[in-house]
């Protein structure tokens, strides 16, 4: 995989891109508005969330933003693959990862900040929580609090988002389900997320265009078939 952020933005070059500011996340979080908000932030603005976040709490990792660049990796493909995009692209794609910005952006604003957004959707509290947990979780906790924050975050976003799975061609809903049996596998490992690994297999292994062609889906079931 490619080891630069979407639009050729190589690691370690510092923050770049706007994240979401207060009036995108005022009240993207509240029960009933949980898509519309997943769908508000541009590409700029998840990019720019990841990279600020990771790089004020890498955590224990290597690199400029430490156990976050496999995230920052995933959605590269995502942005590269035509998936996330501020023009077309998938709306489910884009919620799911949205969410997920959603929660990242509110756990680096602080509580006290938070608060001054209005009531927020209390799975969502939870996820933010969990990612709270990981800024403040000693060295040797902070790997498995990521995954724990991301499961969190996750586990909300395809549940809201399953509206939206349904408008995708069964190819890409299949896709779909095969990049979610993977993601758990990973996160019940606890596999390390500051390094290139995840990411390259991601590049390597998953379609570069959207949606995905039957041909692709077969050959990505086939690699990732255990061997006997």
């Amino acid at each position: 995989m490619s080891t630069g952020a979407p639009g050729g933005r190589g690691r370690g070059q510092g923050p770049a891109g706007a994240a979401p500011g207060p009036a995108l996340l005022d009240g993207a979080l509240l029960d009933g508005a949980l898509l519309d908000g997943a769908l508000r932030p541009s590409v700029t603005q998840r990019v720019g969330t990841f990279d600020r976040f990771f790089h004020s709490y890498p955590g224990h990792g290597r690199g400029a933003l430490g156990l976050g660049t496999a995230l920052a990796d995933f959605l590269a493909w995502e942005v590269d693959s035509g998936r996330v995009a501020d023009r077309g692209g998938s709306r489910w794609w884009m919620a799911v990862n949205g969410l997920l910005v959603l929660h990242v952006a509110l756990a680096g604003l602080g509580p006290r900040r938070v608060g001054d957004l209005g009531p927020v959707e209390a799975r969502s509290m939870s996820a933010v929580s969990a990612w709270r947990w990981y800024v403040a979780a000693p060295p040797a906790a902070q790997q498995a609090a990521l995954w724990r924050a991301h499961a969190a975050s996750i586990a909300l976003a395809v549940d809201a988002a399953a509206p939206l799975l349904a408008e995708e061609p069964p190819s890409e809903q299949e896709l779909a389900a095969v990049v979610l049996r993977v993601l758990d596998g990973a996160t019940r490992r606890l596999a390390p997320t500051d390094t290139p690994a995840l990411g390259d297999a991601v590049r390597r292994d998953y379609p570069a265009t959207y949606p995905v062609r039957t041909a692709e889906l077969i050959a990505l079931t086939a690699r990732l078939r255990p061997r006997r």
